[in-house]
Parts: C-alpha cells; structure tokens; sequence
C-alpha cells in the first residue's frame, strides 16, 4: 500500500506540474492560468495529506471524493462513479424493477437528498412520505455522502423487498420509515367538469404517452361542453421531456416552446407545430414547488406565449440533460451537458418559472406560517387558516375564467 499510494502522488504530481508548465510556456488565457494554478495547488495539497495525515491516507478514496466533490460542485445532478459504483450503476436496474417512486434533488444547504414530491399512489406516497422531506439516510448510507445517481439505485430493489428510509421533517424529530418497494406507475390524466363548463385536467408526471392520453381527455371533455380549461400540473414532473413540449404543443399553434442549449451542445429550439394544437380554449395552469422539470416547459411555454395564465408559487427549477460518459479507467462521469431555456431565454435550472398569479397552497401556507412563529413567537395570533379542503390555488383559477373579459382586463 505505500509504494501503491508513493506511486500515484509521483504520478499526479507530475501530471499536474505538466500542464502548469505548459500553460505557463504556451501563455494561456487569465483563467486558464488560474486553472493550472489550482491543479498545482491540488497537487500540493495531496503531497501533504501523504505526509502529514495521522495515519497512511488510502490515496484511491482521497481520488474518488476528490473527483465526486469536483462534479458536484457543478450541479446537484453532475457526478463521478468509480469503477465499483459505475459497476453497479450498469447492473442495478436487473436487480429489481421495484421503487418508491419519489422525484429527488439535492437540498442546497444541507446535501441530503430532496423530496421533491412522491408519485401519487406510490410506495413512498402510501407510506407518508412528503413533499419537502430531507432523506438523511437510505439503508443507513447518509444521502450527503452519495449522489443522487447512487441514492435512486439505492431505492431500487425487487417489488416487496423493503428499504428503511430516516426522514428529516420540518418542526418533527428525525422519523424513520420502512417502505415496501414496489411496481411504480403513475396515474393516468385525470379530468373533471366544473361549475361554468371549466374542464380540470390534472397531470401527475410526465411519461410516454402522457400526450396522447391528455389530448383524449381534452376531446372527451370538449364534447362534454367545456368551454374553459384547467391544467393541473402541481406535484408533477417527470424527465420525458419531449412530452412535456408535446403537451405544450397542444395549447399552441405558434411560437417557442422551449430551446436547449450548453458550452459544447449547439441551441436546439422546440417550436409549436400549428397541425398539432387542438384547443384555443381560454387556459389557466396551475404550479406549485413540487412542479418540476418537463411540467416547467409546459408553464414557461404558456406563459411567455401569453396563451393562458399560470396561478399559485414558483416552480422547483429543475430541467437540464445529463450525459453518462465512460472513461478508460472503468469509472464514469455523469455531466449536465444542456439546460432547458424559456422562449425568451429564462434559464429553468435552479430558478424556476415565476407565476403570474401568486396564490400559495396550504403546505406552503402553513410553512410560511412555522417560519413567522420562529422569528417572534410574542406576535399576535395569526388569523385563521383556509379550511383543510380548501384549494385555493384552483378556486383562483375557477375565478379567473369566470370573469368577464372586461374585468379581466381592467384588473
């Protein structure tokens, strides 16, 4: 072992000080300079934890952190897989078709993984996972030590097999959970009558065929007399994103949809094909923090093509395209290599799509309502909250299809 790990600093080393070199000889660009200069700081900092690390440092480990913490640091979503992670990543999904169905992210602050929302109907759902909860560990394995990569194989097992979950939520002591995994498969479009012929259509993710199920829906419900819409996109996400501009489609017979674009990945623009609109029918959308990825192409292309008005909070912010890469050495990199643009050139990743009517729901509500007691717990008495069953961000949008067009107008 240490000749092994004399062996790789030598190594490291002079393959660092190399390129300082050169870049110093060929003149290079300020920053670039500045990038060999960290190189050569690296290298330095690895001579140290060689020789003066309390006990003989397992180099080989130092590396792979090194080079996840390097990935990572770039997005939530980029990251490095060892030889013996990569290994498993390629063969985890033969090792069971079962899941909990949760759509993560990394929280920011913290590291631990981010529930987004849980599929509705789902193991992680049935099981009272929420929305907002932090998972500190999966199978004792803290979530901050993994990518995300790793912690969605680490939920992955054979349908009735159970992974045992801790949970941090807001205001409770850490919750530990069993969950069985399962089949997981997301309900199909849902659609209602409401009172003034408004037709409520309601997304819970995004998957194939997802828009040829919603344009059915949209034809049963315009043959039942709808003449205003609703569509539903709270809680949903889902990475087809190609249905997600597809269903945008639907609602435009012109304009951008949404275009991608990165350092090396040339823009691609979606735009609306106007043989592929079915409707021109008044449109409200409604968003909450737990819509993500493609529902944010749908709400942003609504949006900025001024077709229809998006009702409730600011949406999660997460749509960017990763690319596996294999390298040499048996290990892979996982790099965001696009991110996914509003029409007008609004970055989605890590901003989320602004509504154009704020209406918070009751979990943000009552989230809203915990931080105020924490700031000054001598304040008066908040006023009364909505009733439980009180939607108010669909009584918003019922609202503004119901008024008449010159109040809509005038406000």
């Amino acid at each position: 072992m240490l000749n092994r790990n004399k062996f790789l600093i030598v190594v490291l080393s002079t393959i660092f000080v190399f390129y300082a070199v050169v870049g110093g000889v060929l003149g290079r660009a300020t920053e670039r300079e500045g990038s060999y200069s960290q190189l050569s700081v690296f290298s330095e900092v690895l001579a140290k934890i060689r020789n003066s690390y309390v006990e003989d440092p397992n180099l080989a480990e130092v590396m792979n952190g090194a080079l996840r913490g390097l990935l990572e640091s770039l997005d939530s979503y980029s990251t490095y897989l060892s030889p013996d992670e990569y290994s498993r990543y390629k063969k985890h999904k033969t090792n069971g078709s079962g899941g909990l169905g949760l759509e993560l992210s990394k929280e920011r602050m913290l590291g631990y993984a981010y529930v987004i929302h849980p599929i509705q109907g789902g193991p992680g759902d049935r099981a009272g996972v929420r929305p907002g909860d932090m998972i500190e560990s999966i199978e004792e394995v803290s979530t901050r030590d993994i990518s995300l990569l790793q912690a969605e194989y680490l939920l992955t097992g054979n349908p009735g097999s159970i992974v045992k979950l801790k949970i941090l939520r807001r205001g409770r002591s850490p919750l530990d959970l069993s969950v069985t995994r399962d089949l997981v498969k997301a309900p199909p479009v849902k659609a209602s009558l409401l009172e003034n012929k408004i037709a409520h259509l309601k997304i819970y993710r995004f998957v194939p065929g997802t828009v040829d199920d919603l344009r059915q829906k949209l034809q049963q419900m315009t043959r039942s007399g709808a003449s205003r819409l609703i569509l539903d996109l709270r809680d949903c996400a889902g990475h087809e994103f190609e249905e997600g501009v597809k269903v945008a489609n639907l609602f435009l017979d012109h304009g951008v949809i949404a275009y991608t674009q990165g350092q090396k990945s040339p823009k691609r623009e979606f735009v609306a094909d106007p043989a592929k609109a079915v409707t021109k029918l008044p449109l409200v959308v409604l968003q909450n923090f737990g819509s993500a990825s493609a529902a944010e192409i749908v709400s942003a292309a609504i949006k900025e093509n001024r077709r229809g008005e998006v009702v409730g909070v600011k949406s999660f912010g997460k749509a960017s395209l990763q690319q596996l890469i294999p390298l040499e050495t048996d290990s892979a990199l996982l790099l965001s290599t696009a991110k996914f643009y509003s029409q007008s050139g609004k970055v989605i990743q890590g901003e989320g799509i602004a509504p154009d009517v704020e209406v918070r729901d009751r979990r943000e509500a009552a989230a809203s309502d915990d931080d105020a007691d924490e700031e000054d717990a001598e304040d008066a008495p908040a006023p009364p909250k909505p009733a439980a069953q009180e939607d108010l961000q669909l009584k918003k949008a019922i609202e503004l299809l119901s008024a008449p067009a010159s109040e809509k107008k005038a406000a």
